[in-house]
């Protein structure tokens, strides 16, 4: 069942503990997001490992957090030889709109922009499903700010369901990538 985006959800964190290994849903959700927007690249999901600066445990154990940067690497000594685009950030932007616009439908929980915006967001900000809201932080609030990449998090369901993400994304984008 597909709530309306106004419905407020309930916030997970890492009351499911951590995971054994990557969750397949989790997967899919990066692969569909990175074909909806090219600007993006993996900076990393599923570790055991604490918050950044903490001592708690990172939504990243649970296996269903996922970091996406919007860096331009140009000539990066991987496999995919560059990594993002020139203004990753403005492509990357109008598909996290787009996300949020669509949360309830996409599964996602929390969004954290590592990027510090002096006027508006100078600490970063963050997105969560239990006030379907932008925030600023404060202070000290997250670590790695200023940042160029987005922090994401999905629920459980999504997160064990190649095939919910799959049909999620058709709902909201239109397509999928396809098989490769």
């Amino acid at each position: 069942m597909t709530l309306p985006p106004q419905v407020k959800r309930i916030y997970t964190g890492t009351k499911d503990g951590a995971a054994k290994g990557p969750r397949a849903g989790m997967r899919e959700w990066i692969n569909q997001a990175l074909y909806q927007c090219p600007a993006l690249w993996d900076n990393g999901s599923y570790g055991i490992r604490p918050k950044k600066g903490k001592t708690s445990l990172s939504v990243h154990a649970t296996g269903r957090a996922w970091d996406a940067s919007y860096r331009h690497l140009p000539n990066h000594k991987d496999a995919s030889n560059t990594k993002g685009m020139p203004k990753g950030r403005i492509a990357s932007l109008e598909f996290i709109t787009r996300v949020t616009d669509n949360a309830a439908e996409l599964g996602v929980e929390m969004i954290i922009d590592y990027h510090s915006d002096p006027q508006d967001f100078p600490n970063g900000r963050i997105w969560k499903c239990d006030r379907q809201a932008w925030r600023a932080c404060k202070p000290g609030e997250i670590n790695g700010v200023p940042g160029d990449w987005w922090h994401i998090e999905i629920d459980p369901m999504k997160a064990d369901s190649p095939i919910a993400v799959k049909a999620a994304y058709l709902k909201v984008f239109g397509d999928i990538r396809p098989k490769p």
